[in-house]
């Protein structure tokens, strides 16, 4: 799974003064204008790269990848794909996976490679790329081994699903790109997002149990358990995920399903109405608190579980989705 444009860097009594502001809100008047520091959609505008730079970098399997022209990046994981076109590198991109989602003309402008975790060495490097920026988690494990052996520079950058990653991802691309200034920038507001959402959250201290579904398989919830993007950004979000006893993504049987009482269904909007409808139709799910209520949150995919520049955002997004759907008539 798994970019947007960032604004200008706040000053520090900018920073300072949004979180002074949202302690003195009540919950109530703690509307979404009083928190938008650090949630606007403006691009950074980044220096250009030298697309003739030499230099050495250490990737997060710790190779040593010599990297020179930057004019035919292919990017592999919609988190890359994301951060490259917020730090203004779009014009470097030849190709990109379909996880890119966002921005959307990312897969309209670019040639698409597949599914990243499917991907064939013949068909990327047929695109004559002079740099390659996987996320750790592409494959299969042979392509990537001959995308290394091709003597094509291959950078792969660390996947971990968290806010910490986010900013170090940023950091570190930006540093490829020979984009310093811009990566700062937006890990500034980024850190600007997290004092806004935390805020938020010490203010609304119910804890929602969320499930999330990836889709709908043979009849059956596909949900979301512990250590996936998923649990992640409901945590994050001040969620409690209703699956986190089970590991990975499983199928859930209906007296399982009933039995994890989920206050909230979260599905992305790509699966569209059709997928609600299912979901709603289903009878256990009708059964649990969230079926009563009809109280199913959809967000776009890459945006939720991507782990890129709009993480924070999304969190908060999400969080103020959950408390809207459950709070009391």
């Amino acid at each position: 799974m798994a970019g947007e444009g960032q604004g200008p860097v706040p000053a520090r009594s900018e920073i300072l003064g949004g979180v002074m502001n949202v302690r003195l809100c009540s919950r109530r008047q703690f509307g979404l204008s009083a928190l938008m520091t650090g949630f606007s959609g403006a691009s950074i505008r980044a220096p250009r790269a030298d697309g003739a730079r030499r230099f050495v970098m250490q990737d997060c399997r710790g190779r040593r990848v010599a990297i020179g022209s930057m004019d035919r990046i292919v990017s592999i994981g919609g988190t890359v794909t994301e951060t490259l076109y917020a730090l203004g590198m779009a014009h470097r991109i030849v190709a990109v996976d379909i996880t890119s989602t966002y921005p959307p003309s990312a897969l309209r402008e670019k040639q698409s490679i597949g599914y990243m975790r499917t991907l064939s060495a013949e068909g990327i490097l047929a695109l004559r790329p002079d740099l390659i920026i996987a996320m750790n988690d592409a494959g299969p494990a042979a392509a990537i081994d001959q995308l290394i052996a091709s003597g094509v520079p291959i950078v792969m950058i660390d996947a971990t699903r968290s806010l910490d990653a986010v900013g170090k991802r940023i950091l570190t691309l930006s540093k490829i790109m020979g984009a310093e200034q811009a990566g700062t920038a937006m890990v500034v507001r980024i850190d600007n997002q997290k004092r806004t959402l935390s805020a938020w959250k010490s203010l609304h201290r119910e804890r929602a149990r969320v499930l999330f579904v990836m889709r709908i398989a043979n009849g059956r919830p596909m949900a979301a358990g512990a250590d996936t993007a998923a649990d992640a950004i409901i945590g994050l979000a001040g969620g409690v995920n209703a699956g986190a006893g089970m590991s990975g993504y499983k199928p859930l049987e209906r007296e399982a399903l009933v039995e994890l009482r989920p206050d909230v269904i979260l599905m992305m909007s790509q699966g569209g109405q059709a997928m609600r409808e299912a979901l709603l139709g289903d009878e256990a799910i009708r059964m649990t608190p969230a079926g009563e209520r009809h109280a199913i949150i959809d967000m776009e995919g890459e945006k939720l579980l991507g782990f890129g520049p709009r993480t924070v955002e999304a969190a908060f997004e999400l969080a103020r989705q959950i408390d809207r759907v459950t709070r009391p008539s």
